[in-house]
C-alpha cells in the first residue's frame, strides 16, 4: 500500500486507462524522433534504453505506475511503427509540384 491506495505490482501496459495508453505511446514517439533528428537518423538500437529512461521520468512524474519492462516490451512492438511514420514525416513532398503540373496539362488539353 502506497498512499492508501494499494499497487498492483505486476502491472501490465494493457491495464492502463486508455488515456494513459495513448499519452505514454505519444511519449515513446516523440522521444525517439527527437533522437532521430538530433543524430540525422535512425537511433542505433544501443540507445532504445535512453529513450525508455527519458519516457519513464516522465511517467514517473505524471504518477502513472508502471514497471519499466512494461515500457521497454512496448517500445520495441511499436518501434517499427515509429520508424515508418517519422520515415513517412521526413520525406519530401512532391504532391504540389505533382498537382500543378496535372492542372497545367488539363488545361493545355483543354485548349486544343
Amino acid at each position: 500500500m502506497v498512499d492508501g491506495k494499494l499497487l498492483r505490482t505486476d502491472k501490465q501496459f494493457r491495464h492502463l486507462k486508455q488515456r494513459q495508453k495513448e499519452t505514454v505511446s505519444t511519449w515513446l514517439y516523440e522521444e525517439y524522433r527527437r533522437l532521430w533528428i538530433e543524430k540525422g537518423h535512425e537511433p542505433h538500437k544501443r540507445n532504445n534504453w535512453k529513450i525508455v529512461a527519458a519516457v519513464m521520468e516522465r511517467i514517473e512524474a505524471a504518477g502513472i505506475w508502471l514497471p519499466e519492462q512494461e515500457v521497454t516490451k512496448y517500445f520495441y512492438r511499436r518501434k517499427t511503427h515509429y520508424r515508418n511514420r517519422i520515415e513517412k514525416e521526413l520525406q519530401p513532398k512532391p504532391e504540389m509540384q505533382d498537382k500543378d503540373s496535372q492542372t497545367q496539362k488539363e488545361q493545355g488539353a483543354g485548349s486544343q
